[in-house]
């Protein structure tokens, strides 16, 4: 259950869930369940979870697993025409900027944020971005 809960967490602090869906979905979990960790609350509360094992995202940053699980959902999200291609380059800038620099991860999504930023600003044709995006996600995700 906590895992679930920080894919969310992460997936907010990147950009591909709001403050309010995540907490509705601490709100869902307590509605469907008669006992919760008191850290559901502090979520539906939008309270802070320093200190909170797993949750706290400055004492675990995000890692190489959390990235697969967030490339994992872009893939998805990117494949079924549910993310626009700039929100695709912002959630991957927010998340190579929160991970560690220089790994697999951070290349690849540092890749995808230029290579955003290169078709938006017209410098760049989208032509091939279909292909590469599914190959640098898959990538991740293989990692």
């Amino acid at each position: 259950m906590k895992s679930e809960f920080r894919k969310w967490i992460i997936q907010e602090r990147v950009g591909l869930l709001t403050k309010a869906e995540l907490v509705q979905l601490a709100d869902n979990y307590i509605a469907e369940h008669e006992a919760f960790p008191d850290w559901v609350i502090k979520i539906s509360l939008g309270e802070s979870l320093d200190r909170e094992s797993l949750l706290d995202l400055i004492l675990e940053p995000i890692n190489e697993a959390d990235c697969k699980v967030v490339a994992n959902e872009l893939l998805s999200l990117y494949q079924n025409n549910r993310i626009d291609i700039q929100i695709l380059g912002e959630v991957s800038r927010r998340l190579y900027l929160s991970i560690e620099w220089g790994g697999e991860a951070f290349n690849r999504f540092i890749w995808i944020s230029d290579e955003v930023d290169l078709i938006t600003q017209g410098a760049k044709s989208r032509c091939d971005l279909d292909t590469n995006l599914e190959k640098i996600l898959g990538e991740v995700i293989a990692l």
